[in-house]
């Protein structure tokens, strides 16, 4: 079977995708943190009052959020009532995005989950993904909005429980026009442009190769013969793949590269 002739990767193929690895995390420790989920929503607070942005704080273990609505709310003739939702997903917000532009914020906040992984809990929150995204008001309106992602607390074990993101108005001025999509780091100004970069340097070059015969279809044996490679090799580089993709097996490893772009 030819592994990426079938995986047609759209908006509800890299939610899904993004979904799994969100899940998948780990929440084991005492359920006693009301405290740091409090916290939390006070922080969105905070920021939808004095932004005057929409604000929503999503718990992904127990996969509910919170929204609250800032003064651009009713410039985007959305209901101004702040809301709890048995999802981490604001899809009556999230509805009137782009279709183009959900799928490139898809596919940016499924690379930021992945680069917040190969860092430690305490840089985490240093980061975060900027997404540029139409919205479309209910009269049919196009309003430009600044989206940004961060992670704000994680668990001791690791895993990343809680996600704030805010909705910012732009102004209409080329010096103050949001980048299409980036990561940055608000600590050290660095900026990774997903434009350019793609993440590219995840994997190596050989890497890349036995990937792309991997979702050819081939087999260990014959990727073995094609790269003039040991079978024992393979198997190494196939393992490295896998822990850098954080994939549990050649499909998920095949649809992260297709969704992140790594082998353009």
């Amino acid at each position: 079977m030819v592994i990426f002739n079938h995986l047609k990767i759209n908006m509800a193929d890299t939610r899904n995708l993004l979904n799994l690895k969100l899940f998948n995390q780990k929440f084991n420790e005492p359920e006693n943190k009301e405290l740091e989920l409090d916290e939390g929503k006070t922080i969105a607070q905070v920021y939808a009052r004095l932004e005057n942005c929409i604000s929503v704080l999503s718990d992904l273990k127990k996969r509910k959020s919170y929204i609250y609505y800032g003064g651009i709310a009713g410039q985007l003739g959305l209901q101004q009532t702040d809301l709890e939702l048995n999802s981490i997903w604001e899809d009556d917000l999230l509805q009137h995005i782009h279709p183009d532009d959900m799928e490139k914020k898809m596919r940016l906040e499924l690379q930021f989950f992945r680069l917040l992984n190969a860092v430690s809990p305490q840089e985490r929150t240093s980061y975060e993904a900027v997404t540029r995204l139409r919205f479309v008001r209910p009269d049919g309106k196009t309003v430009l909005l600044k989206h940004r992602l961060m992670y704000i607390s994680s668990t001791v074990q690791g895993s990343i429980r809680l996600a704030l993101c805010l909705y910012h108005g732009i102004i209409d001025h080329p010096d103050l026009r949001s980048p299409d999509a980036l990561i940055l780091n608000s600590q050290t100004g660095i900026v990774i442009d997903l434009n350019r970069e793609k993440f590219r340097d995840v994997l190596s070059g050989r890497e890349k190769e036995l990937l792309q015969l991997i979702g050819y279809g081939l087999k260990s044996k014959e990727i073995s013969q094609k790269m003039n490679i040991s079978i024992n090799t393979v198997n190494r580089h196939r393992q490295n793949i896998f822990q850098k993709l954080d994939a549990k097996n050649a499909i998920e490893a095949c649809r992260i590269a297709e969704v992140s772009g790594l082998l353009k």
